[in-house]
Order: structure tokens, then C-alpha cells, then sequence
């Protein structure tokens, strides 16, 4: 990465795994959730590329610090300020008194402004719907996660404060827009940590990108690499670039069904 001499590296979640260390998981604490940002503070390469090149966050279930966690996960305060310290925010940003880490940035002259948008997928979601069908079967059918779509409308993805906040972005002037989530937004059929269990949430952010263009989703979480695209129910075709595990790979979440990629995952 620092060879390439980027102008940004955009850090979209599971920077470190703090509910989970390899045995069972646990529900984490401040200090040790300071621990595990400190251990990768740590990493030589890892400085070295920080303090080159200018960096912008947000977060996944393991760096908020649980696997299934929303809303109601009683550490994310503490999990807030150990993230923001270790990226960081400065003491007058205004994410410090969100609710929750969302953040923006132009960057570049008029006629090549690019527009960064950092979601917060964790802090005021809303709990998701299990799937009480064994996992054995779910797999033997492709779906390797153990969610269902919630129609329930008063389920929310990003929360009432987080939506207005996003509206008002879309409409500041840019002639291209990077809309980051940590989890998928395109794809809908896994089952897993994603847009698509909340259906009407989905809906919603595909209909409020149509109304500004220029927009490219950026996503991670699932451990492998894909291209999505969306033609139909929405104001102009939507693409979606998935990147994710820098480390490894997960070959079984890459087999899962996508109705909606384009070519394979990688």
C-alpha cells in the first residue's frame, strides 16, 4: 500500500477483532478493546503506512466489538471513543457528539470533487430477525448466515438522526460519490450481517442515493471480493465493489448466492 503512494486508505471495518480471539466470544471491555487497538498500533508495517497516508474509518461488528450487536450493545460508548481516539478525530469533530461514528469528506477542486461517506452500521441498529432453521440445512439451501428479512417498519439500519445527516450530505455538490458501508448493501440473499435484513431500510437508501448521482458503494465484512450491480428498482443502475479480508479469505461465504454480481468473487 505505501508503494502505491495512495491519497486515501478508507478502512471500512474489522480492523481488529474485538469480541473474538481465535477461542470463543466474549464481550469486551474498554481497556481490553484499548489493548487490541494497541496491538495494532504496534505493527511496523502498519505505522509505517499510517503515518504516510491520510486515513478515514469506520467500523464493522468485530472493531464495535460484537459479532451480532446493534443498538443494545452496552459498551458501544466505550467502543466509540476507543475508536475515534485511535484514528484520531480531533478534539472538535462533531462525530464525538453523534450518535454513533458516521462521518463525511470532499476532497478535491470543483469539476473533481469526490465525496466520502463513512456509515454507521452498528450503533443504532435495530435487532435482527434469527432464522430458526438448523445451519445444516441453511448451508445444504446456500444461505450461510442465520438471519431473516424483517419487514417490521419500525426496525432501523442507521437511525432516525444518522438518516437525516445522510439526506443533507447527498446534496452537497460532487461529481462522484463513495458511499461506504461496512456490510452489504446490494447483496440480499446471505443471510448474514447486512442491508438486506432490513428490507425496507434497504429500499430506503437506494431510493435516497437515486436522488443525487454519481454514487459507488463500498463495502466489506464478508471475507472475500466481488462486484454487485443493480438495475431494476432503483433511479439509475448502482454498483457496489466489495473488498474485504486483507489476510484471508473465506471460500464457503464466496460460494453463497448473489443474484446480483458481476462476473466472480475473488
Amino acid at each position: 500500500m505505501a508503494t502505491a503512494y495512495p491519497d486515501l486508505v478508507l478502512v471500512l471495518g474489522d480492523a481488529i477483532y474485538g469480541d473474538w480471539h481465535g477461542e470463543q466470544p466474549f464481550v469486551p471491555t474498554r481497556a481490553s478493546l484499548q489493548a487490541d487497538w494497541e496491538r495494532l498500533a504496534a505493527i511496523p508495517e502498519f505505522a509505517a503506512v499510517r503515518e504516510q497516508i491520510p486515513f478515514m474509518a469506520t467500523w464493522d461488528n468485530h472493531d464495535y466489538g460484537s459479532h451480532a450487536g446493534g443498538a443494545e450493545f452496552p459498551v458501544k460508548h466505550d467502543a466509540k471513543e476507543c475508536f475515534l481516539s485511535f484514528f484520531g478525530e480531533p478534539a472538535d469533530s462533531p462525530r464525538w457528539k453523534r450518535s454513533g461514528i458516521y462521518d463525511a469528506k470532499i476532497i478535491g477542486p470543483k469539476g473533481k470533487r469526490v465525496q466520502v461517506i463513512l456509515l454507521d452500521t452498528k450503533f443504532n441498529r435495530s435487532t435482527y430477525k434469527k432464522d430458526p432453521t438448523p445451519k445444516e440445512e441453511r448451508l445444504k439451501a446456500g444461505k450461510v448466515g442465520g438471519y431473516l428479512p424483517d419487514t417490521d417498519p419500525a426496525k432501523t439500519h442507521l437511525g432516525a438522526g444518522q438518516w437525516k445527516w445522510l439526506e443533507a450530505e447527498l446534496k452537497k455538490p460532487a461529481e462522484l460519490r463513495l458511499v461506504c458501508s461496512s456490510t452489504h448493501v446490494i447483496p440480499d440473499q446471505k443471510g448474514m450481517d447486512e442491508w438486506g435484513n432490513f428490507p425496507g431500510e434497504r429500499q430506503r437508501l437506494l431510493d435516497l442515493l437515486g436522488t443525487s448521482g454519481g454514487v459507488i458503494l463500498l463495502s466489506g465484512n464478508v471475507h472475500f471480493a466481488e462486484i454487485s450491480r443493480i438495475n431494476e428498482g432503483v433511479a439509475y443502475p448502482l454498483t457496489e465493489l466489495t473488498s474485504s479480508g486483507m489476510t484471508h479469505i473465506n471460500e464457503i461465504y464466496g460460494k453463497a448466492p448473489n443474484r446480483f454480481r458481476v462476473g466472480e468473487p475473488l
